[in-house]
């Protein structure tokens, strides 16, 4: 097996499907590949389902990235009045709540799942504390250029960035998630074969979801196209949080919470940004500042590395090494559009020749309120 010290950040965070664990400073005495449980869930003051994604991972010292799923888990979501929720498995690691329980603001929450083996796992109890209100994001363009094979290329982006009041208990500890949602245009009818022998030449060959034929004949337009428009999600890299140190009259000014890349893909009409303002517990808050401590100074050998993550789920009768969290938040959300006139210069069409849905995180369904 082969390690190399620049690349065990990122195999962690891939084998770990989102969430985070550690790298320990350079240590020749390198233990072997091991299994880590991981769960991520959430529960919140507006109406359920809650989700819970359970998948097993593998540490930066084994030799592959890959993380699957834990099905058949039994998962059970208990209040601290005495009531309780069942998860079903909707897809293979997914988990939904059967909406008994919604979360209410001065209540606690925790799950406890058990596995096909009978493993035991448990969350601590989390408090739903109130939180301020988002009252205004803002955009700001930014040029910017990167080299693309020796080349340089523009790469300008919009930073996003709010402005919100920490609520009645200024000392809050504070999330913010952005989600982008933007249209893409394709043209998989434009789809071609390339042949690289001489002499080279192409043949029409359009995706079946077109609407369009190559045979018999030339190029023909058949019925109508269902791969051709789609909206995608970009979600946040980094989580945003805040313990109040950057709060002043109980409001937060200019904290950035994302990066919207300015192209003919992402500008095809126009840009819904979409952010939420998220109360935390301390523990809470420790766990998602660790996450961004270590997905920022991942590729940086010199940044002090955090401690491992934990989170709040623990073991009960197994010695199984657990990573993750169950965390209950109250939740505030407030959502622009950013229009294709907003780009300072003329933002030229990108001619797909693939399907829409080739796109990670696309649907067919545009979002509410899209028009």
């Amino acid at each position: 097996m082969k390690t190399t010290i620049a690349k065990w950040p990122i195999k962690w965070w891939v084998a770990f499907a989102g969430l985070c664990a550690c790298v320990d400073r350079l240590d020749l005495n390198l233990p072997s590949a091991q299994s880590l449980m991981v769960v991520e869930g959430m529960i919140n003051d507006g109406p359920g389902p809650y989700t819970v994604k359970v998948s097993n991972g593998l540490t930066i010292l084994a030799d592959t990235s890959f993380s699957n799923p834990v099905r058949k888990a039994k998962i059970t979501l208990y209040d601290d009045e005495g009531s309780s929720d069942d998860f079903s498995e909707t897809t293979p690691g997914v988990y939904v709540s059967g909406n008994v329980i919604q979360g209410k603001i001065g209540h606690a929450y925790y799950i406890v799942m058990e596995t096909q083996e009978g493993k035991i796992f448990k969350s601590a109890p989390d408090v739903i504390h109130p939180v301020g209100e988002i009252e205004q994001i803002n955009y700001s363009y930014e040029a910017r250029t990167v080299q693309v094979n020796n080349v340089e290329t523009a790469a300008d982006v919009f930073n996003v960035s709010v402005n919100a009041n920490g609520g009645l208990e200024s000392s809050n500890y504070v999330r913010w998630r952005f989600t982008g949602t933007y249209k893409v245009v394709t043209h998989p009818e434009l789809h071609v074969i390339v042949f690289t022998t001489p002499p080279p030449n192409t043949i029409p060959d359009p995706y079946p979801c077109s609407g369009w034929i190559a045979e018999p004949g030339p190029l023909t337009q058949v019925g109508p196209c269902t791969c051709c428009i789609c909206w995608v999600n970009q979600f946040e890299s980094v989580p945003t949080v805040s313990d109040g140190q950057l709060i002043r009259n109980n409001q937060y000014r200019n904290v950035k919470v994302g990066e919207i890349p300015i192209n003919g893909v992402t500008f095809t009409e126009k840009y819904l940004v979409e952010v939420d303002q998220m109360s935390l517990t301390k523990t809470a808050f420790d766990f998602f500042s660790l996450i961004r401590a270590q997905k920022v100074n991942a590729s940086n050998l010199f940044q002090p590395l955090p401690a491992q993550i934990q989170g709040n789920m623990t073991a009960v009768n197994s010695t199984e090494s657990v990573v993750g969290i169950f965390w209950a938040t109250s939740i505030k959300s407030k959502s622009i559009f950013i229009q294709k006139s907003d780009v300072p210069y003329n933002v030229l069409p990108a001619e797909i020749p693939e399907p829409c849905t080739s796109y990670a995180n696309s649907s067919l369904t545009p979002p509410p309120f899209w028009q």
